[in-house]
């Protein structure tokens, strides 16, 4: 088994029961500035730090065998999604900080049956501060 991070409780995977990796990871950094009006002249801009950064990422969700289901991962997901706790994000050994979940959105790839046989899921992460 070898594991590529965590979010919370949520493991990124690769076994040989399934593949629960990520793709399209995308962080994003703004700086924040005031605008001060001067009575001639332009504004003058004072830096007053920065917003919390967003990140994005797209998790696959890919069962091997039968015994490997996606609708446990995908209940996993909607749990953490709605606690609204903050989660540790941790990638490979690098520590990102606590995040939360601010969005997750899901798309069945493959349905047997009413099953889900494969997923993905869009994940929006906000910077807990």
């Amino acid at each position: 088994m070898m594991y590529q991070g965590l979010l919370g409780a949520f493991p990124f995977l690769v076994s040989e029961l399934e593949v629960c990796t990520f793709r399209d990871l995308s962080f994003s950094r703004t700086q924040v500035y005031a605008e001060h009006k001067v009575v001639s002249g332009l504004p003058r801009l004072q830096h007053t730090g920065r917003d919390l950064d967003p990140v994005s990422l797209t998790v696959q969700i890919v069962p091997l065998t039968p015994l490997s289901t996606v609708g446990a991962r995908l209940r996993l997901l909607e749990a953490l999604t709605a606690s609204g706790d903050e989660l540790p994000l941790v990638i490979g050994l690098r520590w990102y900080g606590l995040h939360v979940l601010k969005s997750c959105e899901t798309t069945h790839r493959q349905i047997h049956y009413g099953v889900t046989l494969a997923a993905e899921v869009k994940l929006s992460l906000q910077e807990y501060n």
